[in-house]
C-alpha cells in the first residue's frame, strides 16, 4: 500500500523539478520530459539510445530515423503499452496535440502536462491525440541495453 501512496507525490515531485527548466532541444523537450518521468517512475531509460545525441529539431528528426522510428507517435508505440484516453490516469503519458504537431505530455488531473517552447505548460485534455500507461510493459524493463 505504501508504494500506490507514494506515486502521486513522486509525479508531483517531479513536476516540480522541471517547473522553472526552459525548453531546450536534447535536455528538456517533449520526449525527454516523457522519457525522465518514465525512468523517476520505473527506473528504464527507454531514451537511452536517443538521449545526448541531438541538440536541435533537425537533429531528434535525424536520430529518430537512425534508431529506425519515423515519429515520436511511433517511438511511444514501441515502448508503451496503448490505453483508451478515458481510462488514463495522473502520471500516464499522452501524445497531444499542439500547433500542429503531435507532442509527448503526461496526464494530471483533468490536464496534460507538456513541455513547449515557453516550457512547462498545462493543456487542456481535448488536445490528447492518444495515451498510453505510464507502467512500462515488463519486456521494457527486463531488456538489457548493453
Amino acid at each position: 500500500m505504501h508504494c500506490l501512496n507514494s506515486r502521486p507525490i513522486i509525479f508531483q515531485r517531479y513536476l516540480d523539478s522541471c517547473e522553472n527548466k526552459p525548453f531546450a532541444w536534447g535536455k528538456f523537450d517533449c520526449c525527454l520530459f516523457v522519457a525522465d518521468w518514465l525512468l523517476a517512475r520505473n527506473g528504464v531509460d527507454v531514451a537511452q539510445d536517443f538521449r545526448g545525441h541531438y541538440s536541435t529539431a533537425i537533429g531528434a528528426k535525424r536520430r529518430l530515423t537512425r534508431l529506425g522510428f519515423n515519429s515520436i507517435e511511433s517511438v511511444f508505440k514501441h515502448h508503451l503499452k496503448s490505453i483508451e484516453t478515458s481510462y488514463a490516469q495522473r502520471g500516464d503519458v499522452a501524445l497531444v496535440e499542439y500547433e500542429g504537431e503531435l507532442i509527448g505530455g503526461i496526464v494530471a488531473l483533468g490536464y496534460v502536462y507538456c513541455v513547449t517552447n515557453i516550457g512547462l505548460s498545462a493543456l487542456e485534455m481535448s488536445a490528447v491525440n492518444c495515451c498510453f500507461s505510464q507502467v512500462l510493459p515488463c519486456s521494457e524493463s527486463e531488456v538489457s541495453h548493453g
